[in-house]
């Protein structure tokens, strides 16, 4: 008996699986309290650099030659940083985490940290002057201090500055650098089409930074601090840009069922324990298989059907290579070992049968629960008058399940697409 799943997964009833999925108010107010209160600290920090850090340790060797050979301030080298959030924050694909995991799944904050510094010619191109170990050194010893205050954890990565805050989230701080020449000129260029209002040289809020600027910054010389195995800071040429306009492109293209059919993959994925299975994989998994479907009758109202074609795909998508959507070459299953492939492809097979019997061949609708729940997990609803019976499949006006768009349009953010280089940290 094929039944429609929908009201459990996505309505206006507040025990609907979409709603239990959501991260409270609560914490979600905690978390970006968190954010900036480490904002003001590197801010703060960072507004007397050069009586906080030796300039030997902030700027390169050869960056201190250049700056005094054009008699330029040295302090100036560079101004005070901007902010942007990343992540599944600014895709709107956030999921409060399944509890009762060892170890605790962690809610991940991605801010971006944008510092405008000098650049200079370093091997034939140009470089910023600021050293990526000084970066990396100011920017923890900065918020080590408020670490210390309110009991959060401060942990080292290869790409970012990790916050823990406690067992069940973190914020990551990603530390890029981009032209102070090119960012003046934008800023400046603002100001006079009166779009932002600035009281100093870089005294811009985020949210006209992101509003106005940062979509505008080069790809070619945003560079993002990362850590070599042993340690040692190094420049990577990165783009955080290209991987948000790659989703929301296709959230324009296909509607919101993109953002919600990837919301339940990583809630699912988190019910199955299977650590190793990015995010943006599945978002990228979700995405072929509605672009692959275009031309068929769209199931709005249908995230039940949208789900189970996915999940029908899913299988053959996990045993092939998956290529990084924004970064040419590079892919999303880079680290996975054979082990690791065979695991993830296992339990979508499971996934597919589990919603096959759930929504096609169930006898019953206490049939179809058992199978969500053995799917999705304990979120899903146990109210059984949220199911009901699909006569249009029964009769065969719905043949299978083939394209997942929705009649809702995007209005979160309506910039155009900023079509630039690639971010390495989703390699």
């Amino acid at each position: 008996m094929p039944v429609n799943a929908h009201k459990a997964l996505n309505s206006a009833n507040e025990s609907c699986y979409v709603k239990k999925l959501k991260l409270p108010k609560e914490r979600e107010d905690e978390l970006r309290a968190v954010r900036d209160e480490l904002r003001d600290a590197i801010r703060s920090g960072l507004k007397d650099w050069t009586d906080r850090f030796p300039i030997t340790e902030m700027i390169t060797r050869d960056a201190i030659v250049a700056l005094n050979s054009e008699q330029a301030d040295i302090t100036e080298a560079f101004g005070r940083p901007k902010f942007r959030m990343q992540g599944s924050f600014s895709y709107s694909t956030v999921n409060d985490p399944a509890k009762s995991k060892t170890p605790p799944l962690q809610i991940d904050l991605d801010d971006g940290m944008f510092l405008p510094t000098r650049y200079i010619s370093r091997d034939g191109a140009l470089a910023p002057s600021v050293a990526a170990d000084g970066y990396f050194r100011a920017v923890e010893q900065l918020v080590s201090d408020v670490c210390e205050k309110n009991g959060w954890t401060l942990k080292q990565k290869t790409s970012c500055v990790r916050v823990e805050i406690d067992r069940e989230a973190h914020v990551d701080i990603a530390l890029y650098a981009v032209p102070e020449k090119e960012f003046a000129t934008l800023v400046e260029t603002a100001m006079a089409q009166e779009r932002v209002i600035r009281d100093g040289f870089m005294d811009l809020r985020d949210d006209d930074f992101g509003n106005e600027i940062y979509g505008r910054l080069s790809a070619d010389q945003m560079r993002l601090a990362c850590r070599d195995d042993d340690g040692r800071g190094k420049w990577i040429p990165s783009d955080p840009r290209k991987l948000e306009d790659w989703f929301r492109d296709a959230v324009r293209e296909h509607g919101d069922q993109v953002r919600f059919v990837s919301r339940y993959l990583k809630a699912w994925r988190d019910e199955q324990d299977l650590a190793g299975l990015a995010s943006i994989a599945l978002m990228w998994a979700v995405v072929e298989v509605f672009k692959n479907h275009q031309g068929y009758r769209p199931f709005s109202g249908r995230d039940d059907l949208a789900l189970l074609a996915v999940a029908r795909e899913l299988p053959e998508i996990l045993r092939q290579e998956i290529p990084n959507p924004v970064v040419s070459g590079a892919r999303l299953d880079q680290g996975w070992t054979q082990a690791d492939r065979q695991t993830f492809t296992a339990a979508a097979i499971t996934l597919e049968a589990q919603l096959e019997a759930a929504l096609i061949t169930s006898s019953t609708l206490q049939t179809t629960l058992k199978h969500m729940l053995a799917a999705l997990g304990s979120r899903f609803p146990i109210d059984v008058s949220l199911l009901a019976g699909d006569m249009a499949q029964a009769v065969g006006t719905v043949a299978a399940p083939e394209l997942l768009t929705a009649n809702l349009l995007e209005t979160k953010d309506e910039r155009p697409a900023v079509k630039l280089g690639g971010d390495e940290r989703y390699a």
